[in-house]
């Protein structure tokens, strides 16, 4: 970790006077101005950048990535200390896309490339840390809606952390995250809870169409997808007196049978065989085998 007292010389004279407005905010705020290894800041859990938006073949990454490369880094990070994580020593407050790109230079020069951070102790409150984190978005790249889900807006604080916390088996169905739409947060969202098993099963189907269907159309089907009818289950408890010697219950062809408490162990092992036995004389004489 490099301390940063002054500007680079090498820089222009509008660079000269960027930075050093940076480094009069963080004097001004008590905070400290340094460069640091890339390679020992990690990402917060709570970051709202998504995985999509630091790819090296992203076109916006890549724009970002060339532009630091050629004219360093203009804006700092803002990063908070960890403890017991080596070989991380701080973690971001904000400023994923800067550290993603600074972190690609790092690994494409042999003599490293440091990443002008801000360190900021107060951020170590996780509320703190999240407004931080949002209040530095119009200096960014803009988020979708899905990276919002933290929740920055209070009149969206429900449908942003319904979106960033749909299902991963749902978001597969739409390939980018980033394109879903926030007005369809809570439908979605209202879909999981009610018909899981039946959404996990048309959102792999979705996830492998070639070409894949737009987010509008995966948003519909996934809406619009008739449900399975279940079928209906019956159950009878056959009693000697009020004690209930076994229930029966039956679905689709499906049959069980619990035996009531009353009865005894010893006899469960004879009853199943007799069961059998019971069974298949009834098969054989009301649904003999068919001729072949």
């Amino acid at each position: 970790m490099e301390h940063l007292a002054h500007p680079s010389p090498t820089l222009d004279a509008e660079q000269v006077a960027l930075r050093a407005k940076h480094y009069d905010e963080a004097k001004a705020q008590g905070l400290l101005l340094v460069r640091i290894d890339p390679k020992t800041i990690r990402a917060t859990k709570f970051r709202n950048r998504s995985d999509l938006s630091l790819l090296i073949h992203d076109p916006k990454f890549i724009k970002l990535t060339k532009s630091i490369a050629a004219r360093g880094q203009d804006t700092p990070i803002r990063v908070r200390p960890v403890q017991d994580a080596p070989p991380f020593e701080f973690e971001i407050v904000s400023g994923h896309r800067r550290h993603a790109a600074c972190l690609a230079l790092d690994a494409s020069t042999n003599h490293g490339f440091p990443i002008i951070s801000m360190v900021d102790p107060a951020a170590c409150d996780t509320l703190d840390l999240v407004r931080k984190m949002y209040r530095e978005n119009d200096a960014r790249e803009p988020l979708s809606a899905h990276e919002t889900g933290t929740g920055q807006s209070k009149q969206n604080v429900g449908r942003y952390i319904a979106l960033a916390s749909l299902p991963d088996y749902l978001l597969s169905a739409f390939r980018d995250p980033r394109l879903l739409s926030l007005r369809w947060s809570t439908e979605l969202t209202a879909a999981c809870e009610t018909r899981e098993s039946e959404l996990k099963s048309l959102a792999s189907d979705l996830a492998k169409r070639i070409p894949p269907p737009s987010p509008e159309a995966v948003f519909k089907e996934l809406l619009t997808a008739t449900p399975k009818k279940q079928s209906k289950r019956t159950s009878e408890s056959i009693k000697r007196g009020n004690k209930v010697l076994f229930k029966l219950s039956a679905r689709k062809g499906l049959y069980g049978i619990q035996l009531g408490k009353q009865v005894d162990k010893g006899l469960h092992k004879p009853l199943q065989h007799d069961l059998k036995e019971w069974l298949q004389a009834w098969l054989k004489q009301h649904a003999p085998e068919s001729p072949k």
